[in-house]
């Protein structure tokens, strides 16, 4: 747009002047070199507004091209007529135009043609001047060339500044998108191994150690629907009342030993309601504890007893479970136990507000606490 503008510019300025210089070259040269310089320029100003780059290539080329051939024509038509020295060629006013023009589409291309068109125009000024001293036009040619190539090489290193800033910018954004992909992977591979673990891998163990019960059957439904969910893409609730998330807590420690107490302490100012993700986790979180404690901490002489404790505050949410079983070393669980790292190390580390603990040591029994604190 501000080269087309500037060739239109200039054609305001050299009509004129041109046409008061028909007789300096053949008739038929002014208005066709006029045609073919300035034409290009109006379709360079229509392809910008209307985002055509493919027009915009072509009228470059032709601005170029055009200036370049009227130009070099001149020297073949002219008729010999000169002007005085105060007076300037109206062609040779403008060289450095088309070159900066290249500049959108080549690198050194410009230069050397601006170098070419800089010779002929300057020869052009020698040719039609009544005295030009000759001795001068080297240096006239080197000041017509210094003076249009800082534009050049400033367009030459705007767009390349330009071009990098784009691929930059789109780098960054796939980036970005490969990264949350992979979050979202990583995200979804921990929901199908908690679920897994707490869901199918429960199910199959409680199964294998009683007979078939209504308890069993409802808990083998509730995993089947947890497994359509995570299928379908289903997210949890936006919010869930305390009612709600306390009830299925207490029945997912029901469904595993209905001897383990609930106890509930709530302050006057307390939560009403959580988001889904976070009662979604505190009671995954309880039902991988409960199972632990059932399974590991009692000794053939001595059955370990297991409490659960949940505190609603103003602006937390906790659980504890707690037993007096054998316990264990922490430092020595291995990282390939999916139900202590998914469901609660990792699970609650990548909750916004969540934090958890494991206390335990051998014969000392076992602390679980996990929590989420609004932010």
């Amino acid at each position: 747009m501000f080269v087309g503008t500037g060739g239109l510019f200039y054609a305001a300025l050299t009509v004129q002047p041109a046409l008061s210089q028909t007789h300096l070259a053949a008739p038929w040269w002014t208005p066709t070199a006029l045609a073919a310089i300035y034409l290009p320029p109006a379709l360079m100003v229509l392809a910008a507004a209307l985002w055509r780059l493919d027009w915009l290539r072509f009228a470059v080329l032709a601005f170029a091209g055009g200036y370049g051939v009227a130009i070099a024509s001149w020297l073949l038509v002219r008729t010999g007529h000169t002007i005085g020295n105060e007076t300037t060629l109206w062609i040779v006013w403008m060289p450095g135009l088309p070159a900066v023009a290249m500049c959108l589409f080549r690198h050194r291309a410009p230069f050397v043609y601006l170098a070419v068109v800089s010779v002929l125009s300057q020869l052009a000024t020698m040719l039609v001047r009544t005295d030009y001293d000759g001795g001068l036009l080297v240096s006239d040619i080197l000041f017509a060339v210094s003076y249009s190539a800082l534009p050049a090489a400033a367009c030459v290193g705007l767009i390349r500044t330009g071009r990098m800033l784009d691929e930059t910018s789109h780098a960054v954004a796939a980036a970005a998108a490969n990264n949350a992909a992979a979050e979202a992977r990583r995200f979804e591979r921990k929901r199908f191994d908690g679920l897994t673990h707490d869901g199918v891998i429960a199910t199959l163990l409680q199964a294998s150690r009683a007979a078939n019960t209504p308890l069993l059957a409802g808990y083998a439904r509730s995993t089947l629907e947890s497994l359509d969910g995570l299928r379908s893409g289903a997210a949890p609730a936006e919010h869930v009342d305390n009612a709600r998330w306390l009830a299925n807590l207490r029945a997912v420690v029901a469904d595993i030993d209905d001897t383990v107490p609930v106890v509930v302490n709530e302050s006057a100012d307390r939560l009403g309601q959580i988001p889904g993700t976070v009662a979604t986790l505190l009671v995954s979180a309880t039902g991988e504890a409960v199972r632990n404690w059932q399974r590991h901490a009692s000794t053939p002489v001595r059955a370990a007893v297991c409490e659960v404790t949940v505190t609603v505050e103003r602006t937390t949410v906790a659980v504890e479970i707690t037993d007096d079983g054998a316990g264990f070393d922490t430092t020595a669980v291995p990282s390939v136990r999916i139900g202590l790292r998914a469901n609660i190390i990792e699970a609650f580390a990548d909750l916004p507000g969540g934090w958890s603990s494991i206390d335990s040591l051998p014969g000392r029994g076992c602390r679980v606490c996990v929590g989420w604190t609004t932010t």
